[in-house]
Parts: C-alpha cells; structure tokens; sequence
C-alpha cells in the first residue's frame, strides 16, 4: 500500500480510525464522479433509476463482503446506530422484556435501548462486560453488545455469548462499529442474529453509511422499522422485498453509497485482499502495544485489537493532553468519564505514527 493513496495521512499520525477512517483517493474519486453525473445528467428515468439502483447493489455487495455474507443478507443505512435501532424499533416489545448489556456500551446503542425503556416498559440490564453469558436468564429476550468495547479495544467472545442467549431463548444484536475493517469477520460464525456497522470508521468510506446483516430466518419477524418506496416489490405495499434489503434505511444519497462501495474495493484490490489488509492491522496493532508498554508513566489497558486504550499516571481528564497531540499532528481521542486516551491502529499504521504519539507526551 501507498500512503499517498491515504491523503488524509499526510502531516500527521491518523490514530483515530475508531471514529472516521482516512478516506482512500480511490472512495474520493468514486464520489467526485458520481456527484458530476448527478450535475450534469438528468436525475429522473430510467437510466437514472436504474444507476442509483447499481450503485445501492455495488454498496450492498461491497458491506457484505467485509461481514463475510451473500448480499441479499444485507440492508443499507447510515450508521451503526440507525442499523441497531432499525432491529429495535422493527420487534414487537412487551412491558417486562429483558434486554441485557453491557457497562462498556456506546450511546449509540445505550440510546435506543432507552427508549425501549421509555416506550414500552422493557427492563435493560447492565452488567459487566466480561459476565454478559453468566448474566443470562429465562426472562431474557435479547442480549446487545460490542463486538469490540470502544473503551478499550476488548474483544467479546460472541460465540459463547450467543450460545447461552440462544439457549435461553433470546436472540443477539451486535454493535459491530469497531469490529468491521478492524478485525478478522465472519459474522455467522460469531453466533449473532442482527449485526450493524459503520462505512466511516475501519472501512474507510463517508459518514452516512453503514450496513445492517439480519439471520435470514429472522427476516419475517422483523418489520421494516421504515418501511418505504425501497421496502417492497416493484414498490407494491404490502409485498415486502425478499432479504434484508426490506429493511433498507430509505434512499441514501449515491454519492455516499458510491464512496463506501469504492472504498471496500480498493481494501480489496491491495496485496493479499482484506485478509492481507488484516493481518498487517494486527501486526502493526502488536507493535504499537511493545512500544506503548515501555513508556514511562503510561498503563496500557488489556485489549485484543487495533483500538487501544492507555492512562497516564497523575492525569484524571486527558482532554487537554489529547488537545496539545492534536496541536502536534497526532489524531487521538479520549474516553468520556474515564482517563482513558484511545489510539486506533490499522494497516496504514506506522512505527514512526506511534513514536509520534510518544514523542508527544514527553514534550507536552
């Protein structure tokens, strides 16, 4: 890979993919030429229908191949949240439901959850993240977590979590917004039954993208959350497409979907496709712990992937150290509520970004 493929990378240490990933020139282009089509040619008819139609089935095809699943599995959105509140606002909720997660949960899930609290008297239990299996019971309906912890980069073991809530008679829905183009994914081997991702964040694409994975068998006990033109056959109310793409988050600007699209390509057009991709994130992710591990004055928390958390020894809030490594060129973030500065390793990644980062903390 060429770094110069990575424009964004330029002048500074891009540690920060766990919130928007630098943007491949080959996503930019994509979305360059299909902005100019929108300027220059008419936006009505067939021929426009049916480009906006292709450019939805490259974007779907494109998700699905990071999740490892057949296309017709996969619905469009626009974040991971949109994806995991489609799932929760599409199942039929009873006062007394019980919803287990986690105490290392994102908003982006918390919120939803929330309302189901709100709207229907649902019960969300927190619990911590490493008893999440040992926490389910008979009264269980669904279990929803990270696959990933954005607090510190833990991996959860899905498998054996979706094994005890299957067992129990509940089904699984995944935050995935730091799994995909982080790590390794097969998500029908993980055990979950809804899967929700980002486009912006590992995979590199626009904001405004995302994908939604549903078990297939699961589909006619979903409803489409928002139901619409792209829901249903021939858009024939009442028949309701088959696969996922019922539950498509309505028309989302092709520019967006054509920049996602582009930018899963070109992971898979580099050396050794996104296995290689991976592979190398890990390695480069391994490294990054060794260095950060012998800095004075800095715990590095346990994790298991590219997204890592440190402390820094006398610092409560990070805020400002992560203000000055921001003045310096070095992208990272902190954790809210906690002393935690995250950094986000990929294959992009260099020793010099993370020497960076710790040259930034001696001098700050």
């Amino acid at each position: 890979m060429s770094r110069d493929e990575l424009p964004a990378l330029r002048g500074c240490a891009y540690l920060n993919a766990g919130t928007n990933g630098p943007v491949p020139r080959a996503a930019h282009e994509a979305m360059l030429e299909e902005l100019e089509l929108q300027a220059v040619r008419p936006r009505i008819g067939p021929d426009a229908f049916g480009r906006m139609l292709a450019v939805r089935n490259a974007a779907r095809a494109a998700f699905a191949g990071a999740l490892g699943v057949p296309a017709e599995q996969v619905a469009l959105t626009s974040s991971t949240t949109q994806g995991m509140g489609l799932v929760l606002a599409g199942l039929a909720w009873r006062a007394g439901d019980e919803v287990v997660t986690t105490d290392a949960e994102h908003t982006g899930l918390l919120g939803p959850l929330d309302m189901l609290t709100r709207r229907f008297g649902v019960e969300v239990r927190i619990v911590p993240a490493g008893r999440v299996a040992d926490a389910i019971r008979p009264t269980t309906r669904m279990v929803a977590i990270s696959h990933v912890l954005w607090t510190d980069g833990r991996i959860l073991p899905l498998d054996e979590i979706a094994g005890a809530a299957h067992a129990a008679g509940a089904t699984v829905l995944v935050d995935g917004a730091q799994s995909a183009g982080n790590i390794p994914l097969d998500v029908v081997a993980t055990g979950a039954d809804y899967y929700a991702v980002p486009g912006q964040k590992w995979l590199l694409g626009p904001q405004g993208s995302g994908a939604l994975w549903v078990r297939p068998e699961l589909n006619d006990l979903l409803a489409p959350a928002l139901a619409g033109y792209l829901s249903f056959r021939d858009a024939h109310v009442g028949e309701l497409k088959d696969g996922a793409a019922r539950f498509d988050a309505g028309t989302i600007d092709p520019v967006t979907l054509a920049g996602a699209a582009a930018a899963c390509a070109w992971v898979e057009a580099q050396s050794g496709g996104r296995a290689a991709w991976l592979e190398q994130a890990a390695v480069n992710a391994r490294r990054a712990r060794e260095r950060l591990a012998v800095i004075d004055g800095l715990r590095l928390l346990p994790g298991d992937s590219g997204l890592i958390a440190v402390e820094l020894a006398g610092v409560d809030d990070p805020s400002p150290v992560v203000e000055r490594l921001a003045a310096r060129g070095v992208l990272v973030r902190t954790i809210p509520g906690t002393a935690r500065i995250r950094l986000s390793v990929g294959a992009w990644t260099t020793d010099d970004d993370v020497e960076a980062f710790a040259a930034g903390l001696r001098e700050g």
